[in-house]
């Protein structure tokens, strides 16, 4: 079977790999590019000092964030007495590749439910760094500030629609055999405006089955973990 994945071929690692262990033909069609804020000053700001020790953690909620703070200037240091906290094994795919950090913090349940559930309770004053897409759903940053932790939220970089759209490309060879995997919300977005029929619809996980359905484009089936065993399951679901 063909599987279409929305993103760009750097950003697919063991998503893609394990889909063509199990003898699958991957296909990227990349609907989004991200770009770092225009202004940049807070961002540098904080990842100065992150690197002079000012926050006792660092939480990374995505593989491009990763990439961002590296392309603002961040050398991958963090001091001995600074955590580490990814929210799933892709960004710490990437964080070790980018960074001096080889065991993060991770927790079981791959998302910002999880963190908030896993996160080990701060003392009071604990600073943590945030940095985010500016499409980030405040979900995240707002539990952690109920649970006491001193935030620190900056925007690392945007989700832009790519121009024009590699759907445009990919639309007229589609079939009822292929199945789209919507790797984002903002993905999801961009999907849900080229009004494509007649192939099956995956959503990488709920926030982005929520967006599909929002606009009109509902998922056919939504991966229970943002991995390649995860769409496999959902492949299974719908009998493909």
């Amino acid at each position: 079977m063909r599987i279409v994945l929305t993103r760009h071929s750097d950003q697919t690692g063991d998503l893609e790999a394990g889909l063509r262990q199990a003898g699958h033909i991957c296909v990227h069609m990349p609907l989004t590019q991200q770009v770092l804020p225009e202004d940049r000053h807070e961002l540098s700001t904080a990842i100065q000092r992150l690197e002079q020790g000012d926050f006792s953690w660092l939480l990374l909620t995505s593989a491009n964030t990763v990439r961002a703070l590296v392309s603002c200037g961040w050398s991958g240091a963090v001091p001995e007495k600074t955590r580490v906290g990814v929210v799933g094994p892709g960004t710490a795919r990437v964080l070790e590749q980018r960074s001096s950090v080889n065991v993060p913090w991770m927790p079981q349940d791959h998302s910002a439910a999880g963190i908030l559930a896993e996160l080990p309770t701060p003392d009071p004053g604990t600073e943590l760094l945030l940095p985010q897409s500016a499409q980030a759903r405040p979900v995240l940053a707002e539990g952690l500030t109920a649970k006491g932790w001193n935030l620190t939220q900056v925007t690392a970089y945007a989700t832009v629609p790519l121009s024009p759209p590699a759907v445009d490309h990919l639309t007229p060879e589609l079939t009822g055999d292929d199945a789209v995997l919507v790797t984002s919300s903002s993905a999801a977005e961009v999907w849900a405006t080229r009004h494509v029929s007649g192939v099956r619809v995956l959503a990488i996980g709920g926030p982005t089955a929520e967006t599909l359905s929002r606009l009109g484009q509902p998922a056919d089936a939504v991966l229970s973990t943002p991995t390649a065993d995860g769409a496999l399951q959902a492949l299974a679901q719908l009998d493909m």
